[in-house]
């Protein structure tokens, strides 16, 4: 099998996951032979893997994502699938939102184009270094176990499922009980040791993978309580359809004040919601308690189960806390960054990059964002499937500029 040490790689896609797949399927539909000079690289073996493990952990049965939105370029793809194979029934209304199986097997079909190239690499980046000034290929990447190559394109296909998020107030309760509190990105539904447990589980959270795995564990039979510091709020989709429109793009991308555009997103991204689906399901369950407008106020322990005061009362036999408390994107937690931060002050607004136009990393030529890094420039939208379209089209043209065959040569797909 071939490997990538060593070698000069035009163009570099950190991260196999939604966007990291969406931006290379769509590249070699335009341009098939790029795929000679192109290479994604991810930790994990097989692509997608992190998506698929996500929806796994909290029980998803269908995507919150309408079906236009996917990782090829054709907009009723995952609908035309969904007819040849009689799975109609697996697209929800009132939208056409898939099923993750049906999504999920969308993807493989769609992978195959891929397997056709060797150009997806189990590769974890450690180190990502550039030699300004240096020849046509100044990135260096260099793996966890020392193994390096070159390339003169980068693109940062990330998100922020490496940045759970867990409240200052919990730090202390979770060291306290390691095992017995833990985030949601850690937490598997179909665990054998879960299934084992006797107390009731507490979900801490307003959004949509709190409620999913409120809904999934009551399927399965477990006593669950749901705690949100405010109350649960029904939205279908979790920011305004408005964000894949121009005029919002436009509005947005006339704001200098790239701290107000952050605003702008918090604003419309909001603290998490829930479908009308999930929440009518939860509405309905006879296993699940719904603490509203709850703080927590201390955990503590109670023989073999946990014990927790709430600002609404006590909460006795708790087996486990699962914190489905979100992520917080942060371009350090990303080790691999460390040198080109500190080398090459990146300006960061609460943890976001500051990229151009092109979604450039400032002052760093030839390195690009997509995926949630990109969120400052594409909008609320950036970090969900319907974002790495537009991050596609943001960065197409320098993509093609480090490619041997010039524009002309294009066929736009679709």
């Amino acid at each position: 099998m071939k490997t990538l040490a060593h070698r000069n790689i035009p163009i570099t896609i950190i991260g196999g996951g939604i966007h990291g797949i969406s931006i290379a399927l769509r590249l070699l539909r335009e341009m098939p032979s790029a795929a000679r000079h192109i290479a994604i690289v991810d930790r994990y073996p097989e692509p997608l893997t992190q998506w698929r493990q996500k929806t796994e952990r909290q029980g998803m049965t269908f995507l919150r994502s309408p079906a236009v939105h996917h990782i090829t370029p054709d907009p009723l793809g995952i609908v035309e699938y969904a007819e040849h194979h009689n799975r109609q029934h697996e697209l929800a209304p009132p939208y056409s939102q898939p099923s993750t199986k049906l999504f999920w097997d969308y993807c493989n079909d769609a992978l195959t184009e891929l397997t056709q190239y060797p150009i997806y690499y189990q590769f974890e980046v450690a180190k990502l270094r550039w030699d300004k000034g240096a020849d046509k290929h100044p990135f260096r990447l260099i793996s966890t176990n020392n193994v390096g190559f070159r390339s003169s394109c980068v693109i940062l296909a990330i998100g922020s499922d490496d940045c759970a998020y867990i409240p200052s107030e919990f730090t202390s309760w979770q060291h306290q009980y390691p095992d017995r509190i833990i985030h949601s990105s850690k937490f598997l539904v179909d665990s054998q040791q879960l299934s084992e447990d006797t107390g009731k589980i507490v979900i801490v959270g307003g959004g949509l993978t709190a409620g999913t795995l409120a809904k999934s564990l009551c399927e399965k039979g477990h006593q669950v309580v749901l705690i949100t510091r405010k109350q649960l709020k029904t939205e279908q989709f979790d920011f305004p359809p408005i964000w894949l429109g121009p005029k919002a793009l436009t509005e947005f991308a006339n704001e200098d004040d790239f701290q107000q555009r952050y605003k702008v997103i918090q604003e419309n991204r909001g603290e998490g919601s829930i479908t009308p689906e999930v929440m009518e399901a939860l509405q309905n369950t006879p296993h699940l308690d719904i603490y509203p407008a709850t703080y927590i106020l201390s955990i503590t322990s109670a023989k073999h189960h946990l014990q927790i005061n709430t600002s609404h009362g006590m909460i006795a036999d708790v087996s486990r806390v699962i914190l489905a408390t979100g992520y917080r994107f942060n371009l350090r937690r990303y080790g691999f960054m460390t040198e080109l931060i500190k080398q090459y002050p990146i300006p960061l607004v609460c943890g976001f990059p500051k990229l151009d136009d092109n979604l450039q990393f400032y002052p760093i030529e030839n390195l690009f964002g997509s995926g949630t890094a990109a969120q400052l420039q594409i909008g609320p939208a950036s970090g969900n499937i319907a974002g790495a379209n537009l991050a596609y089209e943001r960065i197409r043209e320098k993509m093609f500029a480090h490619l041997p065959q010039t524009p002309m040569h294009i066929k736009r797909s679709g």
